[in-house]
């Protein structure tokens, strides 16, 4: 258990930085925030459709949970949060609702709860899955923190405010991971499920949607260099029990 909670802590201070990084730098560090948003596409792709489908398919119905996961996120950001970009900042002048920040906090919050998900699921199957999986969820966490600052600050809110909802995405991936540790052993593929399902969305419809609209070679290389370091990761965690 200590294990999970310190890879779900670290995460949760990736989310942190990110928000820091914004309100103390504004636009230094975007290139390789956007950089680190294609690597995380890649990986987070690879480690659901390589590892935790796999492992899902253990339990009866899986894949109606990752259904479930997937649909149940683009429901929820398509009702409930605005739509945003990660990685992005927003200008003041784009949003001026105050409440838009805290709607994207409650949109992010819904990722993040199961990034804490995954990475304690991963832990229960195995130390080299959870690993995987940790770095999968690593590798986003500081663009979602700059996100969430961004739009914050963008609604109007001060720094600390915005640096506030960085650490709520934080603790709420460590809460993930706390509620996921309770679930009995053999529900833990259907919380591996509909974390595969929450992950495909990530990638695919707020990540990947992210490198194609900035366009150019690097970025759809460093998609691929995402998967590389995934199989790389993957193989050099088999001795933990992988497979």
């Amino acid at each position: 258990m200590l294990t999970y909670l310190a890879f779900a802590a670290a995460a949760a201070a990736a989310d942190l930085a990110g928000a820091v990084l914004l309100t103390t730098a504004h636009r230094r560090g975007l290139a390789p925030l956007r950089y680190c948003v294609a690597a995380g596409a890649g990986f987070m792709l690879a480690a659901a459709f390589v590892r935790m489908l796999p492992e899902a398919t253990q339990v009866p119905h899986a894949f109606l949970f990752v259904l479930i996961g997937y649909f149940g996120v683009h429901l929820f950001e398509h009702t409930v949060a605005p739509h945003f970009h990660f990685g992005e900042e927003v200008h003041p002048e784009a949003l001026v609702d105050p409440a838009a920040g805290y709607l994207a906090l409650l949109g992010l919050g819904v990722h993040t709860l199961f990034d804490g998900v995954a990475i304690a699921a991963g832990f229960m199957v195995s130390p080299a899955l959870g690993a995987l999986l940790s770095i999968a969820v690593f590798l986003h966490k500081v663009p979602e923190g700059f996100t969430i600052a961004s739009v914050m600050l963008a609604g109007g809110h001060s720094h600390a405010m915005a640096i506030g909802a960085g650490a709520v995405l934080g603790v709420l991936t460590i809460a993930g991971a706390l509620a996921t540790s309770l679930v009995a052993a053999h529900h833990v593929g259907y919380a591996l499920a509909l974390s595969a399902g929450v992950t495909i969305y990530v990638a695919a419809s707020d990540l990947i949607p992210e490198v194609n609209r900035e366009g150019g070679p690097a970025l759809g290389f460093t998609v691929f260099a995402g998967l590389v370091l995934f199989a790389l990761a993957d193989w050099l965690l088999t001795p933990l029990g992988a497979h």
